[in-house]
């Protein structure tokens, strides 16, 4: 079975924008709500024979983030929920093309 490589990106300038849209949006349904925190997970699956070297991993990477900006690319998500967060996951989303899709 080959592994999925997970790659978790930092919203920048447009996604962090969208996060504010969103918590205006949900206030409405739950007021004390204070805070919406976003950030995007790319879940690679990998079939190769071996795991990615440094160097594909750098690549990867480099694909996965903003040219602008520099660490905005980690392998473990930067959402971390205390005591009083929800932490809610959402997608994948089924409705995209792909380059084989007909």
């Amino acid at each position: 079975m080959s592994p999925v490589l997970h790659f978790y990106v930092r919203p920048s300038g447009h996604e962090g924008a969208a996060s504010g849209h969103t918590r205006r949006k949900l206030q409405g349904k739950l007021p004390q709500l204070q805070a919406v925190e976003t950030e995007l997970c790319y879940n690679v699956n990998w079939t190769a024979e071996a795991l990615p070297s440094a160097e594909e991993m750098k690549k990867l990477m480099w694909l996965f983030g903003c040219p602008l900006l520099l660490d905005d690319v980690a392998q473990e998500s930067w959402l971390l929920s205390g005591s009083s967060d929800l932490l809610l996951e959402v997608g994948p989303r089924l409705n995209f093309s792909t380059p084989t899709s007909t």
